[in-house]
């Protein structure tokens, strides 16, 4: 199928400057929903409250940034399918300013399709879809889409970027089929192998901090310089509770730094240039945490016991603290819905799936600012903002 993406321009809280009659920017934050149960898909307006669409999905599922700026990638593993959410967010640069151009949001659904889509991975115009039940990635661009395979079947990914040699395609390989990755291979935009690294065992876990790829591994973080494409690895601090690792990232845009989670009960903030990581204990177990790319000095974690907390990145430590909602126990495994939250635009997106609403909170001073009514079990969410001039 063919896909129109939007225009490659920066969807943050931008920093304009312009001539003197240039009209103030304005900007606005959307973020989609999906829910714990039902096949659909919300999309919210987080500075009125408004909900602006719903759509019909193959089923529930999990939400990253897609291959293009205002778009949103939806994994729905049980129907063997991927969609693409466009939030209707546009930035068009003029030079000495950007327009900011809002229109409905869409759907475009099933832009791969395969068995047990995992991890879906974006940038530069490319969207790689990694189906855990065959092993075969499917990288979806403008004029079409292109199949291939890792060396088995197993939980991994394939993570697209651009080089100064072209683009590049970074994939997760396994030992045997169904075992956990324990390394990568570089591959161009022919399929053919550049680079290997067959030492991070436990692969899971991979975000993008300006020119550097992170991935979680058991004993540290495997960076890769997309700039160079050379790799380097960096250790767990020593010391540490035994079995502690990242599971997940996230990266800064505006930092050069990583945030990751690291046991139940920490966070970790990894300094890529220094090669030096900072842990963080939380006062309760984690049930999801949030950083915005766009102003990555402040992290955010909900704990189980319904606190939000606002970790100061370039400290490494809590700063502030507030009572959100009720308890929600860990128990129970992945049948349970819990919160989720996302940061976007100095603002919080937090799911509340047992009361069926989303809050939405100021992100500097943890105050809630509206609470929208979605009814169901609203699950995951993911914010953009995107900022501009109007005419």
């Amino acid at each position: 199928m063919s896909l129109r993406w939007l225009p490659a321009a920066a969807l943050a809280a931008l920093c304009l400057s312009g001539p003197a009659d240039a009209q103030e920017p304005v900007q606005a934050v959307r973020a989609a929903v999906t829910d714990h149960a039902a096949a659909s898909v919300a999309v919210l307006d987080l500075l009125s409250g408004a909900v602006l669409a719903r759509f019909e999905t193959g089923g529930p599922g999990g939400l990253r940034p897609g291959a293009a700026p205002g778009q949103l990638s939806l994994a729905q593993g049980a129907a063997g399918r991927v969609d693409v959410v466009d939030l209707g967010l546009g930035v068009e640069s003029h030079g000495d300013h950007a327009d900011l151009a809002l229109s409905p949001p869409r759907l475009l659904p099933r832009v791969a399709e395969g068995p047990k889509p995992s991890h879906v991975l974006g940038g530069h115009g490319r969207l790689a879809s990694f189906f855990d039940g065959d092993g075969s990635i499917v990288v979806a661009q403008e004029g079409g889409t292109r199949r291939l395979s890792a060396n088995v079947a197993h939980h991994g990914l394939a993570y697209p970027f651009l080089s100064a040699g072209g683009p590049r395609l970074l994939v997760s390989q396994a030992a045997a089929a169904g075992a956990r990755p324990g390394g990568v291979v570089l591959l161009d935009e022919a399929g053919a192998e550049l680079a290997r690294r067959d030492d991070c065992p436990r692969l899971h876990g991979e975000a993008q901090s300006n020119r550097v790829i992170g991935l979680g591994c058991e004993d540290g973080v495997l960076l890769l310089d997309t700039r160079t494409q050379q790799f380097r690895k960096v250790a767990y601090p020593a010391g540490g509770e035994a079995g502690r690792m990242v599971r997940s990232l996230a990266g800064g845009a505006d930092f050069h730094l990583f945030a990751g989670d690291f046991g139940p009960q920490a966070m970790t903030i990894l300094d890529p240039d220094a090669g030096s990581f900072a842990v963080v204990e939380l006062p309760a177990r984690r049930l999801a945490f949030s950083l915005d790319p766009q102003r990555a000095a402040a992290l955010f974690v909900l704990t189980e016991d319904g606190q939000i907390h606002r970790i100061d990145t370039l400290q490494a430590r809590i700063v502030a603290s507030a009572a959100l909602l009720p308890r929600y126990s860990l128990e129970g495994g992945a049948a349970v819905a819990r919160p989720r939250l996302s940061a976007a635009g100095g603002l919080l997106a937090v799911t509340d799936p047992v009361r069926g609403r989303v809050l939405v909170l100021d992100a500097a001073s943890l105050a809630p600012l509206r609470e929208i009514a979605l009814g169901g079990a609203p699950l995951n969410v993911l914010a953009l903002a995107a900022a501009g001039e109007r005419h």
